[in-house]
């Protein structure tokens, strides 16, 4: 369960950015390799007892970046989506970010 290690380090770098500030929302992005569900259950313990703790967290999926095999064209999406327009799959040449803090207030 990476995941653990992943939302312990973004606890603590929104810990320190937010100064001690009690942080009311958080949007995180998180790559496809992720388990939503255990991300969810690591932040509720990192955030215990920090500024974090308590406020409202959204997740969502970080795309990662695709060549398409036919028309070699860049998507964004996960491994097995198929390009929109030519319908065909492709290949990941950029993984998403495992974790990333999109956004947050104070």
């Amino acid at each position: 369960m990476h995941e653990t290690g992943l939302v312990q380090a973004a606890v603590a770098a929104l810990a320190d950015a937010a100064a001690g500030r009690p942080v009311q929302t958080v949007t995180l992005a998180a790559g496809t390799g992720v388990d939503l569900a255990a991300a969810a259950a690591a932040w509720q313990a990192a955030a215990a007892g920090t500024c974090l703790e308590g406020c409202q967290v959204q997740w969502q999926r970080a795309p990662d970046r695709l060549r398409c095999f036919t028309c070699s064209h860049c998507y964004d999406g996960e491994p097995l989506d198929l390009r929109p327009s030519c319908g065909s799959s492709g290949i990941v040449i950029t993984p998403a970010p495992e974790l990333t803090a999109v956004d947050w207030t104070t």
